[in-house]
């Protein structure tokens, strides 16, 4: 593998979202250009700073932990938000706060 990393994702299972902010948290090591085309986004990734010493497949895998790592956080997230709501309510109604 040599650089650029390219990796081909289904929009399904890494949507735009998670795959930007995966890109963000990453920029200090590799740029990442994002491409979005018909049901699948394209990562196009380079090295951050000519002096990077991460191989092109330490970098394909470090991109890969960040999308499932931010993936299963938007998974989380859509999952407790109803719990979130109630406890916030509560939280609320406990101060005297009226809703």
């Amino acid at each position: 593998m040599t650089w650029p990393v390219t990796l081909k994702l289904d929009s399904a299972a890494y949507p735009l979202s998670v795959v930007q902010r995966a890109a963000y948290s990453l920029a200090d090591t590799v740029a990442v250009q994002v491409g979005i085309e018909t049901n699948q986004i394209s990562l196009t990734a380079h090295p951050a700073e000519a002096r990077l010493t991460l191989s092109p497949e330490q970098a394909h895998s470090l991109i890969l932990q960040h999308l499932n790592d931010f993936a299963l956080r938007d998974h989380i997230n859509r999952e407790t938000a109803g719990l979130r709501e109630v406890l916030a309510r509560a939280a609320l109604a406990g101060c005297g706060v009226s809703q």
